[in-house]
This record gives structure tokens, C-alpha cells and sequence, in this order.
């Protein structure tokens, strides 16, 4: 007698492998001059907040490009892509050791934002052509580690890296580990087709259906909140009364406790994803509101900050495996490219209006103004019970 278990496909470890070395890589490039904003700066001649919108410009092309250019490249096939986009990395990287002006930095940068949301727009529907539905929350909780490992690791180490010898040469190592994953993914990665034309949604028929415009509108307004308090947790923490120097491990803090979130929510995103994405929401959410309301005492700071850390990693998940869940047949890879979109376009767009919030009303208001749009992507996710966030997952 056959059991489902037998019937299942293998879990393709070794490719999740790559997809998570790929992700720690993917993030420590978005994320590694905001550690080297100084030392770029003297060199390229550019004030710190020029330097730091290298940052924000690089969300903002994920968030214009990572739908469109998963549209263009729905039919490649999966390995190639892949691989190129691997390539990207390593040629923006290399770009960015080069820079000596501002211009050709930025350039590297616009690169790599293009680069990225390739990136994000194929990988989620590549790992879920490699696994059950069944596991696919799991799959993609184990790839999401990559990230995870990138902000406590990653960023930290090519911080030092920087510091002690240049920071071209943390770029240099980028491209260079790049290089290396082009190589091991040509020989181990499947090399599956793109999608079928029968099957080829234009981007709006995608968004326009119910499940995923609840899923992407939610994505957006909980990114977009969250960002807009947490590009300037630096400012807040030392507002509340910790030290410059207390700033770094409580950021380790919110670092680790993110990962404790990553594993609760693949403990619940394919036996019950509703209620994680419930209980994450609410989660960060409350955190929110705890630093609104205690935001002069450094206890409170560090408590809710961990608390937000721990929610948004089960939110990424979350709303990840509900977009490939809600997506059409056949536009899964559409979908995701439009979620990662939308998780960007929370990026770029939190920072902006965390900056408008903190010239008008101080740092102090930052948390509630957060916790307001936060709220906004709960109602969303209690919305969205029959389309976007179902209590099971379908199979």
C-alpha cells in the first residue's frame, strides 16, 4: 500500500542549498554599503547621504523593473536565468570595486538593482517547480535563512572586511563568490523550461486576479510601514536613550530574533498559513505600538525592536508562499516578480516617508505612524480569509 509520502517529489537539497548561498549573496549586496557609507563617501567625494542613496536607488529599480523583467524573461529557461542573474551580480559588483567617481557607482548600483529583481522575480517560482506544495513553505523557509544569515553575517563581516582593507575589496569578494555559485549552479541546478505560452499572463490579468492583488496591496502597506520606522532605527534607538555604542547589539538582537520568527513560521506555513501570517502581522503590529508608546525608555526599545525583527522574517515567508499560492496557473514567476516589487517599492517608499515623518514630527512618531500602516496590512490579511489568505493550504 502506497503512501502520500512515498509519491512525494525528493527534496532537492542540494539545489535549496544554492538558493540559500544565493540569497545570503543577494542581500549582503543590497545591504553592505549602508556598513560603508564613510569610507565610500572620502573616496568618491560624496557627502554620506549622497552615498546613501545607492541604497534607496537600488530598492527603487527592484521595485520599477522585478514584475517587468519577469514578464520579458518568463519563457527562458530556469537554469540559464538563473545563472545570469548570478553573472549580474558579479559584474555589478566588479563595477562597484572600480568606481572612483560617484556616477560609475551609481551605476553599479542601477546594475545591481536590475539584477536583483531578476532575482526575486524567478526564485520563488523556481523552487516551487522543484518541490510539493505540500513543502513549499518549507522550501522556501530554508532559502530565506540565506538572507537571515546576510543581515547578522553577511553585512557585518564585509563591514570589517572594508574597514580593515578598503571597501572595494568586500566588493571584490562578492563578485567573486558570485562567480563561484555560477559555476556549482551550472552543474547541479535542474534545467527546467520557462513558461508556456497557453499559460502567458499579461502582468495586469496577474494582479488583477483577487488572491494576489489582496496578497501584493498587503505586502506593500506592511513593507511600507515597516520601513518607514525601521530605516531610521538608529536615530530612534538613541532617542529612546541607548548609546551609540548599545545601537550594534540590539540591531544583532533584532538580527537573531528574526531567525527565531523565520523558524516559527516555517513550523506553521504549510499546515496553517493563516494563522501565521495572523499572528505575524498582529505580532509586528503590537511591537510597533509598544516603541510608540514607550518610546523614551531603552528597555521598551530593544524589547519591541526584537519583537518586530522576530515578525517581519515570518512575514516575508509568509507572503511569499501565499503569492506562488495565489498565483493563475502558469504565472507563478509573474506573481512573484509583482510581489517583490511590491515588497521594494515598501523599501524605498518607507524610507521616504519615514524621512517626511521625522522632519515634521521627530523620530518619536515614527513607531506610530508604522504601526498605523501595519494595522492597515492586517486588515488586508483578514480580508483576504477566501482569496490571498486561506486557513489551509490548497492542493
Amino acid at each position: 500500500m502506497s503512501t502520500g509520502a512515498s509519491t512525494r517529489t525528493p527534496w532537492p537539497v542540494a539545489a535549496l542549498t544554492l538558493f540559500t548561498a544565493s540569497t545570503f549573496l543577494s542581500v549582503t549586496t543590497e545591504m553592505l554599503p549602508t556598513g560603508l557609507l564613510s569610507s565610500m563617501s572620502r573616496d568618491l567625494h560624496s557627502s554620506e547621504a549622497r552615498v546613501g542613496i545607492l541604497v534607496t536607488g537600488y530598492a527603487l529599480m527592484v521595485a520599477l523593473f522585478a514584475a517587468p523583467l519577469g514578464r520579458a524573461t518568463a519563457r527562458v529557461r530556469r537554469r540559464t536565468l538563473f545563472i545570469g542573474a548570478l553573472a549580474g551580480y558579479a559584474a555589478s559588483n566588479v563595477l562597484m570595486a572600480a568606481a572612483t567617481v560617484y556616477p560609475v557607482a551609481a551605476a553599479a548600483r542601477l546594475m545591481g538593482g536590475l539584477t536583483h529583481g531578476l532575482f526575486w522575480a524567478m526564485l520563488a517560482g523556481y523552487i516551487a517547480r522543484m518541490v510539493d506544495p505540500a513543502r513549499l513553505g518549507r522550501a522556501m523557509t530554508v532559502v530565506f535563512t540565506g538572507g537571515t544569515m546576510a543581515i547578522l553575517l553577511g553585512v557585518p563581516a564585509g563591514t570589517a572586511l572594508g574597514v580593515a582593507i578598503g571597501w572595494r575589496s568586500a566588493f571584490v569578494v562578492l563578485a567573486g563568490v558570485s562567480l563561484l555559485l555560477v559555476l556549482i549552479g551550472w552543474r547541479i541546478l535542474p534545467d527546467l523550461p520557462g513558461a508556456d505560452t497557453a499559460d502567458d499572463l499579461s502582468l495586469l490579468q496577474v494582479l488583477r486576479t483577487p488572491a494576489v492583488t489582496v496578497v501584493v496591496l498587503t505586502t506593500a502597506v506592511t513593507m511600507l510601514g515597516f520601513f518607514s520606522f525601521f530605516t531610521y532605527i538608529s536615530p530612534f534607538l538613541q532617542h529612546a536613550g541607548l548609546s551609540e555604542a548599545a545601537v550594534s547589539p540590539t540591531l544583532l538582537g533584532y538580527g537573531l530574533a528574526g531567525a527565531v520568527g523565520l523558524f516559527l513560521a516555517g513550523l506553521l506555513i504549510d499546515k496553517r498559513p493563516r494563522v501565521g501570517m495572523l499572528g505575524g502581522i498582529t505580532l509586528l503590529t503590537g511591537a510597533l505600538g509598544l516603541l510608540a508608546v514607550g518610546h523614551r525608555s531603552p528597555a521598551v526599545a530593544v524589547v519591541g525592536a526584537c519583537l518586530a525583527g522576530m515578525a517581519l522574517n515570518s512575514l516575508a515567508i509568509g507572503v511569499q508562499a501565499a503569492t506562488l499560492r495565489a498565483a493563475p496557473p502558469g504565472a507563478t514567476d509573474t506573481a512573484s516578480a509583482l510581489n517583490a516589487s511590491a515588497f521594494n517599492l515598501g523599501i524605498g517608499g518607507g524610507a521616504l516617508a519615514g524621512g517626511a515623518v521625522l522632519t515634521t514630527s521627530g523620530v518619536g512618531a515614527l513607531p506610530l505612524v508604522a504601526a498605523v500602516l501595519t494595522g492597515i496590512g492586517l486588515l488586508g490579511v483578514a480580508y483576504g480569509r477566501r482569496n490571498g489568505f486561506p486557513a489551509t493550504v490548497p492542493l
